[in-house]
């Protein structure tokens, strides 16, 4: 499974398709992984705030495609926070799409009052619940860590999901994921930090 359909599953209820973060967090978590997907794949390198095109190939999924494109057509924009607002905007709607097309969740209409809300359902409640799991057992050691792996937990941790996922608190775990997350190559620790400033400067301007 891709980075991002990953952090879309375990980022929205596996009952009622509801977010378990706020719209913001949801879209800069999705955002930095579709941006760590092109990293993955080595089609971008992130250095610092800053990201460049390294390799112009497109990739074989049509949304990671999509995206580099974008990126070789907007090549004078190389602040990391940029694409992270930019993708952002449409990032449930285009990983949610993703999904769909191969029968992983459904889109609905809610009504919320005056208004309707788009939710994405899994077509199979143990899917999400089995990512939660899964990516908890590859804290506590009971399966190895793959690069994938410890940056979906780096973005779960930047955007505020960790909660979600070690909801025991054990200390532990979190001292594993701090470690897990410093061996990480520099681009993708980069990254994370991004996401995790971009969802605090949210928090910070809502409140404000």
């Amino acid at each position: 499974m891709l980075l991002a359909d990953d952090f879309f599953l375990i980022a929205h209820d596996d009952r009622d398709g509801k977010s378990r973060l706020s719209a913001r967090a949801v879209e800069l978590g999705l955002a930095g992984a579709m941006l760590g997907e092109l990293v993955l794949e080595q089609r971008i390198l992130v250095e610092g705030p800053r990201l460049r095109v390294i390799n112009r190939d497109p990739p074989s999924d049509p949304l990671s495609h999509t995206n580099l494109a974008t990126m070789v057509a907007e090549v004078q924009h190389r602040e990391v926070r940029t694409w992270l607002m930019f993708l952002g905007r449409t990032a449930v709607e285009a990983v949610g799409q993703r999904l769909a097309r191969v029968g992983l969740v459904e889109q609905t209409q809610v009504r919320r009052l005056l208004r309707s809300e788009t939710r994405w359902l899994p077509t199979d409640i143990n899917l999400p619940a089995g990512r939660v799991v899964r990516l908890r057992r590859l804290l506590t050691g009971i399966e190895p860590m793959r690069v994938a792996d410890t940056t979906l937990a780096g973005l779960a941790e930047a955007t505020g999901l960790t909660g979600h996922v070690m909801w025991d608190r054990d200390p532990a775990l979190a001292r594993r994921l701090q470690q897990a997350i410093a061996t990480l190559p520099p681009p993708l620790r980069d990254l994370i930090l991004q996401v995790e400033s971009a969802v605090g400067d949210s928090v910070m301007s809502q409140r404000g």
